[in-house]
């Protein structure tokens, strides 16, 4: 009597280790994709490397910037931030 089930042929260590291993290389891309998204949106530049001052440039000010998050917040550039304040990100709003 064959033991076999539905005639397929033994499931052997080669294509258990080759699934594993495929199935393993699958999951590392997808967290290192998610992981360097979260990294890119927790980013933010220091003081010292955007630049930021306390007073504003002529008419630019943070308060009038889009990256701006009142009270004293912003998208690239580490907290706090003056709405006075100014830096080289400045982005004016449209």
């Amino acid at each position: 009597m064959n033991d076999r089930r539905n005639d397929q042929p033994p499931l052997s260590r080669r294509k258990l280790l080759k699934a594993g291993v495929g199935a393993a290389g699958v999951a590392a891309m997808l967290g290192a994709g998610v992981a360097a998204a979260n990294a890119q949106v927790t980013k933010k530049a220091s003081h010292k490397d955007a630049g930021y001052q306390e007073s504003p440039n002529g008419a630019k000010r943070c308060g009038t910037c889009r990256q701006f998050r009142p009270p004293s917040s912003c998208i690239t550039v580490e907290s706090p931030i003056s709405e006075n304040g100014w830096c080289r990100l400045y982005a004016g709003k449209a």
